[in-house]
C-alpha cells in the first residue's frame, strides 16, 4: 500500500522483504473499510477477479445456547463498503506485492535487514546483500516490529496476552448462496473463541484463539479439535472436514509501541501495533496507517522535513491512536462475556445496528458514526 502510493507520485521507494513469496500468513478476513482504500491505489480490480470468495457479513454464535447474531455490512451508515473478501494471504500477499513493483516500487526479496542508522538528515540500512542510503524509512515490519524492539519502546498489551491456533481444511460445512463467504465466530468459555472463514474453493481456515493462561495443554490439535466440539454449530460444521496442512500456533502477539515516528522514520500496522484478531482489525490497520504514512512523507517531501514538525508525524499518529482505541472499545465488549446477548438487544434499534455495524466492518475513522462522538466505542 504504502509503496504503490509513493512510487505512482514519482518518488524511489525500496521495498526490503525477508521472506521469499508466496509464504503462509495469518489474517485472512478483510472489511469492508480497507475496500476504498484498495480502489484509490487500482487493487481493487485483482482482488474482485473472481479469485477470492466475496464476504457480506460477520456471524457471532454463543456455544452456551447457539444464539446468534448476524452483522450484514450493507446494513451499516457507509453504504459504500457493503463486502470485502476472505483471503488466503499467500495469494493475496503475493498479488498486492507484485501491484506494488508494477507501480514502479524496486523489490529486495529475500533480503534481510542487519543494522539501521537513523540519522538527522536520512537513514542508512545494511542488509545480508547491500547497503540502503534514503531519505525515510518505512517500518513495516509486522510483529517482528524492527524499530520497536531496537529502541525498546515496545510493550506488551497485558490485557489481550492470548494464544492462536489454527490450520486450514477441507469438507467444512458452508452457508448456502450469499452467505456462503462470510466469517463465523464461535464464542466459548473463558474468554476464548473459535474462527471458520471460508476461501474460494474447497479450503476453509479454522482456529482457536484462548488466553495464554487456559491454553493448558502441548498437544495443540487435541486442544484445539476440543473447544471446536463445544459449539454444536460449528461442531457440525466440521463434521466431515479433513486437515490440510500444518498445525500453527501464535502466542503473545498483541503489543503497542510507546512512539510511532522519528525525524526519518514512521512506523506503520504491526510494527507500530497490534490488537488482538476478533474483529479483523490486523489488515485493516496496517492498509490504513500505510496510507496515512505514505501522506505525512509525501507532505514532507518537497523540502525534505524532519516528521518530528508539529504537523507531520503527531497528527499521523494521532490518527492511528484514535481508529485503535475504536477497535480496542469493541474488542473489550466483546471479551466481557455476553456479546451475543447484549447485541441481539441493541441491534433492533435501526441506529444502532447501522453504528455497530459500521464499526464491525472497519470503519473507525468515521466521524459521523454517532458511536464514537458520544464515546460508546
Amino acid at each position: 500500500m504504502a509503496a504503490t502510493i509513493l512510487a505512482k507520485r514519482g518518488l524511489d521507494v525500496a521495498i526490503i522483504e525477508r521472506e521469499v513469496f508466496p509464504r503462509f500468513h495469518i489474517g485472512e478476513s478483510l472489511l469492508p473499510a480497507s475496500m476504498p482504500l484498495l480502489k484509490e491505489i487500482g487493487f481493487y480490480d485483482v482482488l474482485n477477479s473472481g479469485k477470492y470468495i466475496t464476504k457480506c457479513g460477520a456471524r457471532f454464535i454463543d456455544y452456551r445456547n447457539e444464539d446468534e447474531v448476524y452483522f450484514g455490512f450493507a446494513e451499516g451508515f457507509n453504504r459504500d463498503i457493503p463486502t470485502a473478501f476472505e483471503v488466503e494471504r499467500s495469494e493475496f500477499d503475493t498479488d498486492i506485492l507484485q501491484y506494488a513493483v508494477k507501480s514502479g516500487a524496486k523489490l529486495y526479496q529475500p533480503e534481510n535487514v542487519i543494522e539501521v542508522d537513523v540519522m538527522a538528515n536520512g537513514v542508512r540500512l545494511q542488509t545480508d546483500k547491500r547497503r540502503f542510503e534514503a531519505e525515510y524509512l518505512m517500518d513495516i515490519s509486522g510483529r517482528d516490529s524492527l524499530l520497536g524492539k531496537k529502541q525498546k519502546i515496545r510493550d506488551v498489551n497485558a490485557d489481550l496476552n492470548n494464544v492462536a491456533v489454527f490450520a486450514h481444511y477441507e469438507g467444512v460445512k458452508r452457508r448456502p448462496g450469499m452467505d456462503e463467504g462470510d466469517i463465523t465466530i464461535g464464542l466459548l468459555p473463558n474468554r476464548a473463541w473459535t474462527w471458520i472463514i471460508p476461501f474460494q474453493g474447497k479450503v476453509t481456515s479454522v482456529g482457536v484463539v484462548a488466553s495464554a493462561k487456559f491454553l493448558g495443554t502441548p498437544d495443540l490439535e487435541s486442544y484445539l479439535n476440543e473447544n471446536l466440539l463445544k459449539s454444536e454449530t460449528i461442531k457440525s460444521f466440521m463434521k466431515d472436514s479433513i486437515r490440510v496442512n500444518e498445525l500453527r500456533s501464535i502466542g503473545n502477539y498483541s503489543h503497542t509501541c510507546r512512539k510511532f515516528f522519528g525525524e526519518r522514520y514512521i512506523m506503520c500496522g504491526d510494527a507500530a501495533m497490534f490488537l488482538d484478531p476478533i474483529f479483523s482489525s490486523g489488515v485493516h490497520m496496517t492498509l490504513s496507517s500505510s496510507k496515512f504514512a505514505a501522506e505525512t512523507i509525501l507532505k514532507a517531501w518537497p523540502t525534505k522535513r524532519s516528521l518530528t514538525d508539529e504537523d507531520l508525524g503527531a497528527p499521523y499518529e494521532a490518527k492511528v491512536r484514535r481508529g485503535a482505541k475504536r477497535f480496542h472499545n469493541l474488542i473489550s465488549l466483546f471479551y466481557e462475556g455476553h456479546f451475543v446477548e447484549q447485541m441481539k438487544k441493541t441491534l433492533v434499534r435501526e441506529n444502532m445496528r447501522k453504528g455497530f455495524t459500521s464499526a464491525v466492518a472497519g470503519d473507525v475513522w468515521n466521524e459521523d458514526n454517532f458511536l464514537f462522538s458520544k464515546n460508546v466505542l
